[in-house]
């Protein structure tokens, strides 16, 4: 759950099909280039996560189950 209007995350999309970072279909989404992605994000990149881990105390699971 993002809490973002749709027309933005289709905005979002479109530039990062433009891109060549992702592909959409109806219904999925499929990373074409990480590399690129976790590049854009930079240091933000698992921040919620491991803030998330650190209150909920679950620790070992990673944040970054595709490495």
């Amino acid at each position: 759950m993002l809490g973002v209007r749709r027309a933005s995350v289709t905005t979002t999309l479109d530039r990062f099909r433009t891109a060549g970072y992702v592909s959409t279909q109806r219904g999925s989404i499929d990373i074409v280039d990480r590399a690129a992605l976790l590049q854009l994000a930079g240091s933000t990149y698992g921040v919620a996560e491991a803030e998330y881990e650190r209150v909920m105390g679950f620790g070992g699971t990673g944040l970054d189950p595709c490495a």
